[in-house]
């Protein structure tokens, strides 16, 4: 079971009539400052030895035309102020950052609860601004007053995957009717018509009571049924909530008290003590994301955005800043795939734009682009995690390569040696209609020259990151001809006409196997460029082109023997040649090419199918001890 203790985070409220409310920010210091100390949040211990912890629930003070009640207006000021402030020990002790919004009255008064969603949409402004000016995008939601009706329900869902807004069962006359609602420790997924029923909905709602307020005060038998319920074996969020703008240290006192009494008569109930998103996270079963990465990259009046795991939001959060103007974007946005969406700038005039989402499970991410006439943007500002399919690949996680890429892809810079060679080398068979294979595509910069051949292209890359780049850089690629996969699990029914090789071989542990896949995939020709020698040399090192923090993985860098590979490829029906690398001739005067300390001597094998794949039995031989290689064998005696 979690205990919860959400913060509504209003800063100084001056109220003449009620002067129990801190009327400034130093008397509300004092009361924080209390919060914030050892000895109250050790007080008591939950069942691992854990500390109290705190949800903030940061308010922006916007949209209000009055303020009677000396409220700290501005956006960021609340939370700015906290940050200032308190930001180390917030950290320290394990504290959540979440978000808070009181919709403005239709008066404009700024100590009035707005009942019409939207009017002003002043949540719109709070939220763009704290993505574009404060790189924050908040994952948990509470209501202000925990008003809600239908329209407001249906926007947090599509924002929010955690909201403690969940008042149950109590019925506040003329603001919001939570008696029908569910009054259980639980979470459920709220109806799209009716917020306080099961449903169709996606956020997780919790149930989240008043700590002590004129409407409710927590009760013993409150916490009982929490734990009442984690007793009986169903997992449970024990939540409740007060303001800043009151010296509430006795009443989280009185808190520790009743939960130590209740907690003595279920002494086998494991309880802890979790921030808002961890408390979900624990009751759900599931493991949180350790970081969500967001990356773009502009080409022309597209912007092509992705995020390194799935997202709550249908669509990222655009916000969109020209001229200390602040909106949001959510026309002409489209999803590509699961991860990647593409937004229409044509004829939108900006300066900044800022790009926030978040996964189910609470962690959110940011991502601001300048309009600077740079179309990477974050390709060269983020490195990625580790890869979830290939976590021990060198590819993700260098700016260097990602930067080459799109160089290569955008044709800022001119196409590669390699590929230039290569097409000379496989020019008889480059006819239009030609399937091409492009293994190790990369950005699929090779596709720049053959594309104007009328080739039928097909690239496959181990990297996304890469693919990414050169699907939307290259404007007429189409986007299914790159496939994310690893070359050693690839097949095709139908043959290619030619396969390329370029600078990958050699990053392979070794050479049998995708050379074997490459040679009885190609119908007529197979172009390797890699390193050869006399013998077979393999070679696992550091890459120090990776960034801090990933420098310590190494990578494959072999040289493979020329005899071994002419072997494989006479048994697999081709004739090979060798060819001098005219880059490595020209460039570095016949020399290795050397790359962050490791030699790559360069060479090109061409080999053309002059037999039709040997049969099963060719190759294994009629009583299966032993390889028959006859056709090679005969021909090498003849």
């Amino acid at each position: 079971m979690s205990v919860v203790f959400c913060m509504d985070t209003e800063g100084p409220c001056d109220d003449p009539g009620n002067p129990e409310l801190l009327k400034n920010w130093d008397l509300v210091e004092t009361a924080m400052d209390k919060l914030f100390e050892p000895s109250l949040r050790r007080y008591l211990p939950d069942r691992t030895g854990k500390h109290f912890r705190i949800g903030w629930f940061f308010l922006t003070w916007t949209g209000f035309a009055t303020n009677p009640r000396g409220r700290d207006f501005g956006y960021h000021r609340i939370r700015d102020h906290y940050l200032l402030k308190w930001g180390e020990v917030i950290e320290k002790w394990g504290d959540e950052q979440a978000w808070h919004y009181h919709q403005p009255a239709a008066s404009g008064v700024g100590n009035e609860w707005g009942l019409e969603w939207g009017r002003p949409p002043e949540h719109l402004s709070i939220i763009t601004r704290q993505i574009l000016e404060r790189g924050w995008f908040p994952t948990a939601y509470r209501a202000g007053g925990t008003i809600m009706d239908a329209e407001s329900a249906r926007w947090v869902d599509d924002w929010f995957p955690i909201d403690y807004s969940n008042r149950a069962p109590l019925h506040l006359p003329g603001l919001v009717d939570w008696s029908m609602g569910q009054e259980e420790w639980g979470l459920y997924h709220p109806d799209t018509e009716d917020f306080r029923r099961p449903g169709a909905g996606r956020r997780h709602m919790a149930r989240c009571l008043d700590l002590v307020t004129g409407v409710h005060s927590l009760s013993e038998s409150d916490i009982e049924e929490a734990f009442r319920r984690a007793e009986s074996g169903q997992p449970a969020i024990l939540s409740c909530f007060d303001h800043d703008y009151r010296d509430i240290e006795g009443r989280i006192l009185d808190l520790f008290g009743m939960i130590r009494s209740v907690s003595s008569r279920f002494s086998n109930v494991p309880w802890v003590y979790s921030t808002p998103t961890e408390a979900v996270r624990r009751y759900l079963g599931t493991e949180p994301v350790a970081r969500l990465d967001i990356e773009a990259v502009r080409s022309g009046d597209d912007l092509h955005i992705w995020t390194s795991a799935p997202v709550h939001q249908s669509i990222p959060w655009i916000a969109v800043q020209r001229l200390g103007e602040f909106a949001q974007l959510t026309r002409d946005i489209h999803r590509s795939a699961e991860r990647h969406w593409v937004a229409n700038l044509h004829g939108l005039d900006w300066d900044q734009i800022g790009i926030g989402c978040s996964v189910q499970g609470g962690t959110g991410a940011t991502l601001t682009i300048e309009n600077d006439g740079d179309y990477r943007h974050s390709y060269h500002d983020v490195v990625a995690p580790r890869s979830a399919t290939a976590p021990h690949s060198v590819w993700e996680h260098t700016r260097y390569y990602s930067e080459l890429c799109s160089q290569r892809a955008s044709g800022e810079l001119p196409q590669t040696d390699s590929v230039i060679q290569a097409l000379q080398l496989a020019s008889p068979d480059l006819v239009e209609g030609s399937r091409v294979l492009d293994v190790g595509c990369g950005a699929a910069h090779a596709w720049r020259d053959l594309g104007r051949l009328g080739v039928v292209y097909q690239g496959i890359d181990s990297s996304e990151r890469a693919l990414q780049i050169g699907r939307a850089l290259q404007k007429d690629l189409p986007q299914e001809s790159t496939i994310h996969q690893d070359l050693n699990t690839f097949w095709s029914e139908k043959p290619y006409d030619v396969i390329l090789c370029l600078n990958f071989l050699h990053f392979q542990p070794m050479f049998h196997l995708p050379l074997e896949i490459m040679a009885r995939l190609a119908d007529k020709c197979l172009v390797v460029r890699s390193c050869f020698g006399h013998e077979t040399e393999v070679r696992f090192v550091p890459d120090v082109l990776l960034e801090p923090g990933f420098q310590s993985m190494r990578m494959y860098a072999n040289v493979f023997g020329r005899s071994q590979i002419e072997d494989l490829l006479e048994l697999e029906g081709f004739e090979v040649e060798w060819v001098e690398d005219q880059r490595q001739r020209d460039v570095f005067a016949g020399q290795p090419e050397v790359v962050g300390g490791i030699s790559f001597d360069y060479e090109f094998l061409v080999a053309r199918r002059v037999r039709e794949r040997p049969s099963h039995e060719e190759i294994i031989g009629p009583d299966f001890s032993e390889p028959a290689l006859l056709w090679r064998d005969e021909k090498r005696a003849g």
